[in-house]
């Protein structure tokens, strides 16, 4: 269920507000973790037949804050596969209902896939390095991607007495290694630009043509390239227990440098930036886990599930030799 409940009365009333037609149906998005959305169904007068579109009633603000329609809008208009925010009759781009700032955008099809193939990782390789192309020349204006090396010291004290000593000491020993990494000059002059922050399997869709859309960009920033294409390996090229699949990996690697190509720092880099991306979303989701005790509404992530990547990614630094994604 959503976190915030929308009644008929209070759809319809939005609806008045943007040229969509009239309310045919309306149901819950069950998978939200973070913000509230919802699949709606309307039908116009002049009998085009139904129209689908989402409703995210956001329940914390976007990382790009009033700037996300930019990015959506930049995006659209580099023809990738996202959805743009609506913009109602007045203009706005973000409504209100409930309290709460509410955007509409169009419904992307497809599915979501939990199992991905080789193929499937080369087209997200694909998308990424097109949007980190089309953030070119306006991306520093976003805010800067937050969880950075004081995030991780903050957020670690706070979770250290909720897990294990041995879950404890890996992790001590994980920020103490990236906060050396992110004091590093030549790792503060690595590519950076727009990233999505949360390309998960869940933020991507597929159907027969192939990717056919990416979702939810509220963890948008301006931030670190090669942290945005290890947050995509760790979900998409990883098995159960955190073990990158070298197949995978590579097809994802190549398809991305061949149209963005890596510089030899980012090659160096990209094992270590495996460890920085398992450990945010680590303890985002123990986080998460200690919050819930105090708010039984919000939902989390296994952070188990990051723990075993980190786990992975201490004990077989990944090397990557750069002319391994020049090959066909």
């Amino acid at each position: 269920m959503a976190f915030t409940e929308l009644t008929d009365k209070a759809l319809k009333t939005l609806l008045k507000g943007y040229d969509l037609g009239t309310l045919a149906s309306f149901k819950p998005v069950s998978n939200g973790i973070e913000n509230s959305n919802y699949f709606v169904t309307t039908v116009r007068p002049d009998g085009s037949g139904e129209h689908h579109w989402v409703l995210t009633i956001l329940e914390q603000p976007s990382n790009a804050r009033e700037q996300l329609a930019s990015v959506l809008d930049h995006c659209d208009r580099a023809g990738l596969p996202v959805a743009a925010i609506l913009h109602s009759n007045t203009g706005e781009t973000f409504s209100s209902v409930a309290g709460k700032p509410a955007i509409f955008a169009r419904r992307l099809p497809g599915y979501h896939v939990f199992n991905p193939t080789e193929k499937q990782c080369q087209a997200l390789g694909r998308f990424l390095a097109r949007m980190h192309i089309a953030g070119n020349g306006w991306a520093e204006e976003l805010p800067a991607y937050p969880r950075d090396a004081l995030w991780l010291e903050n957020t670690a004290q706070q979770a250290r007495a909720h897990i294990s000593f041995t879950d404890g000491r890996l992790l001590t020993d994980t920020v103490q290694r990236l906060q050396a990494l992110l004091s590093r000059g030549d790792i503060n002059e690595l590519p950076r630009g727009l990233i999505h922050g949360d390309l998960f399997r869940d933020n991507v869709l597929f159907n027969e043509n192939g990717l056919s859309g990416v979702l939810d960009f509220h963890h948008a920033s301006f931030g670190t390239l090669l942290f945005d294409l290890a947050v995509v390996a760790n979900d998409w090229c990883s098995d159960s227990h955190g073990v990158l699949d070298p197949d995978r990996t590579m097809q994802l690697l190549r398809a991305y440098h061949a149209i963005r190509p890596l510089t030899a720092t980012e090659v160096w880099f990209f094992g270590t930036f495996l460890l920085y991306a398992g450990a945010t979303f680590w303890l985002s989701r123990l986080a998460a886990a200690i919050a819930s005790k105090a708010d039984s509404q919000r939902r989390v992530k296994n952070p188990e599930e990051f723990r075993d990547v980190v786990r992975q990614h201490t004990a077989h630094s990944l090397y990557l030799d750069q002319r391994l994604l020049e090959a066909s």
